[in-house]
């Protein structure tokens, strides 16, 4: 809600081009149906976010790409990177299968760290 607010209020004030910055997506796991009737709650906020007259969206570490194609601006996906780790005792654990390809390529990055895989 801050979010649509602020977005709002540059729009209020004749801003010439807003974009949303939003690190945490917290919408993007909501991104399909499981059941009949159920709502896709990322739809529904890409949709407020567009409403309030944003321009450009940009975010980080989306869920899945196919939430971007719920926003009807244009969207930056970024991927947030390591800057510095200490610790040799390393492994890197995907919360679910829909993960792994993202745990994946970060534990390469990693100098090819362990992978673990948390099953549901």
């Amino acid at each position: 809600m801050e979010l649509l607010v602020m977005i709002d209020e540059c729009r209020r004030t004749s801003a010439k081009n807003i974009t949303t910055v939003i690190p945490y997506f917290g919408y993007t796991r909501a991104d399909r149906k499981t059941q009949g009737r159920e709502s896709i709650a990322a739809k529904l906020v890409a949709n407020l976010i567009t409403e309030t007259c944003a321009d450009r969206v940009l975010a980080s570490d989306l869920h899945s790409g196919q939430s971007m194609g719920y926003f009807d601006i244009p969207v930056d996906h970024v991927y947030c990177k390591l800057v510095f780790l200490d610790s040799n005792d390393l492994v890197v654990v995907s919360p679910d299968v829909g993960g792994v390809a993202r745990a994946c390529a970060f534990a390469k990055k990693l100098s090819d760290a362990p992978l673990a895989i948390v099953g549901k």
